[in-house]
């Protein structure tokens, strides 16, 4: 079985339990799904911006001292899971915002 067949198992099997069991509506999952996207966005500027800024701190650092310093340290696919762990947790954060100005008593509707 190949890796696309189950991933696209266990989303039809995670969709089905959502939906008769746990009771949610299918079309939530459109926004959940735009969400998603927005939060993988933001991911992936983070991505570019901190090897950015790592490239340039090394060759900063090569400019300003005797010592060489490697990019190779700027390739590990650890920059890109912590960068899409970025992304996630600034979606969840301006989420966070939103939601509490919505719950306020008082608060009337809000414009994203």
């Amino acid at each position: 079985m190949t890796p696309y067949m189950a991933v696209a198992l266990t989303s039809l099997v995670a969709y089905f339990i959502a939906v008769k069991r746990l009771g949610w509506r299918p079309y939530d999952l459109g926004r959940a799904l735009g969400r998603m996207a927005e939060s993988l966005g933001a991911g992936v500027i983070f991505a570019v911006v901190n090897l950015l800024a790592a490239a340039g701190l090394v060759l900063g650092l090569r400019t300003l001292t005797d010592r060489f310093f490697s990019l190779y340290s700027l390739d590990d696919l650890v920059w890109l899971a912590v960068s899409m762990l970025q992304g996630w947790a600034w979606g969840l954060w301006r989420d966070s915002k939103d939601r509490r100005t919505a719950t306020r008593p008082g608060a009337g509707a809000t414009v994203s």
